[in-house]
């Protein structure tokens, strides 16, 4: 589990460094392979297609390098469209029964998924979206609004530090469960892959950890970890020269480790001390007010975790294992690797996948925002989002929304089966964003004839790919 995302070189190398031998006459060939840009490192071979994305590389017109690590990202992002069709027979209860009908302690976290996902009035359904919606977007709200109103009015290099910092702990306190259970999937890989001589060692030091730690209380697991659990990996690995997996999983697990550090609620505080000490603070901030913002901030991670989420991962966790059959295996971890695209540094996005059932309905939508769509130069927050969504016995709709300054302005991509009531959709769709106090400024209500895909949507996100190869 803890290797389901690692990207490989393409094994087909066939076309690196071939000459051509019946092209030998330079006239017959005047097309440039490899032209002199000075903004950018050019390849030296003179080829101007890379090996594993010609096709999307074609289609956008440039060249992505999917052996450095934005590539990789692109790459996944654009092999993550399966994701919703996986999820949407997952969420089938016939099938998840049928998948896990020999694994006894699915039964009950079955039942629990389900029972989260009903929803039998508007209300059940907007407070079940708006869950899941905080879930994703933790840096929101209006204590996290007035941090970035205090980074830009204070542009010094050690304000930026202060409040990066601050975030970095924040970060590491909001994910220590997540972590923790990370860091437990890598120990238990270990201990498989150790010598037996060392196993008994190893597991009294396992034995020492608390792995149901609440999040931000980092700091008896932390000691364990620094003094006795690393310390033993780097003991191991010199004592047997094991540079292979074992070695792999240890540096994996040394990386969340000090991520896990970071997120102890004391080191929070001391950098929130530290954070109030900025020019400028007492003018964006009052101080009580923050404090007791922080500290809710903080309680709220104490809290249980939300049922959806909490089956779901279990569920797909032991369908990666095997409970739901052998055969079923490279599924779950696609859906893993699917949903983990969303913990990369480089999305710039909000991704949310939504399945629920309305009445009788089961919807199965996705939901990709861009919270800061407008440049330096829009006057207002400009708001883009792409929302995909599937119901059952009726079809898939596509719609991509711009907001700015409560002015909407949308596309909407309906079924074949509707295509014939456009005109009473568009009115429809007008008078729900009017009731709720927004303008429609440009609605078009079109059949839906192909998949909007993610970066034809948000083209800027593979526009970014302008930096040298570092993946090593």
């Amino acid at each position: 589990m803890a290797n389901i995302l690692q990207v490989t070189n393409p094994v087909n190398d066939s076309g690196r460094n071939t000459i051509n031998t019946q092209t030998r006459n330079p006239s017959e060939n005047a097309h440039v392979q490899n032209p002199v840009d000075p903004t950018r490192v050019v390849r030296a071979d003179g080829q101007t297609g890379n090996r594993a994305g010609d096709a999307m590389s074609e289609a956008a017109n440039a060249i992505l390098d999917y052996e450095s690590n934005y590539g990789a990202f692109i790459k996944r992002l654009g092999e993550g469209g399966e994701l919703p069709k996986l999820l949407e027979q997952f969420f089938q209860a016939e099938n998840a029964s049928v998948l896990f009908a020999g694994e006894e302690a699915a039964g009950p976290l079955l039942e629990q998924l389900f029972s989260s996902m009903q929803m039998n009035s508007p209300e059940e359904l907007l407070a079940f979206l708006q869950t899941q919606m905080e879930q994703q977007a933790k840096f929101s709200g209006p204590f996290f609004d007035g941090l970035r109103k205090l980074l830009n009015e204070n542009r010094s290099d050690s304000a930026r530090e202060a409040v990066l910092s601050f975030l970095r702990s924040y970060n590491s306190m909001s994910s220590a469960e997540h972590t923790l259970k990370q860091m437990k999937a890598l120990t238990d890989d270990i201990g498989r892959l150790m010598l037996r001589q060392f196993k008994g060692e190893y597991q009294d030091i396992l034995d020492d950890m608390d792995w149901d730690a609440p999040g931000g209380q980092t700091a008896e697991n932390s000691a364990v970890l620094n003094r006795r659990l690393i310390p033993f990996l780097a003991a191991y690995i010199s004592k047997t020269h094991d540079y292979g997996p074992v070695r792999s999983a240890a540096m994996l697990f040394i990386f969340h480790a000090v991520q896990y550090e970071e997120g102890d609620q004391d080191r929070l505080m001391q950098l929130f001390d530290r954070l109030m000490r900025i020019r400028g603070f007492d003018q964006v901030f009052d101080r009580e007010e923050a404090r007791g913002e922080l500290a809710k901030l903080v309680s709220d991670q104490a809290k249980p975790e939300d049922g959806f989420a909490d089956a779901f991962s279990r569920l797909v966790g032991k369908g990666a294992d095997g409970a739901a059959g052998l055969e079923n295996i490279q599924q779950f971890y696609n859906i893993m690797n699917g949903m983990l695209v969303n913990e990369s540094v480089y999305l710039p996005l909000v991704h949310l996948l939504l399945p629920f059932r309305f009445g009788e309905e089961q919807v199965m939508s996705e939901l990709w925002v861009d919270p800061d769509a407008g440049d330096e130069n829009d006057e207002g927050r400009r708001i883009k989002m792409l929302l995909k969504f599937d119901i059952r016995n009726l079809g898939r709709f596509d719609m991509v929304l711009m907001m700015e300054n409560r002015q909407v302005g949308m596309q909407l991509y309906v079924p074949p089966a509707l295509a014939e009531r456009s005109e009473r959709i568009g009115r429809d769709v007008t008078n729900i964003f009017r009731k709720s106090g927004l303008k429609m400024d440009q609605l078009l209500v079109r059949e839906k004839k192909a998949d909007l895909k993610v970066m034809d949507v948000f083209p800027e996100i593979r526009d970014k790919e302008r930096t040298i190869n570092v993946r090593v």
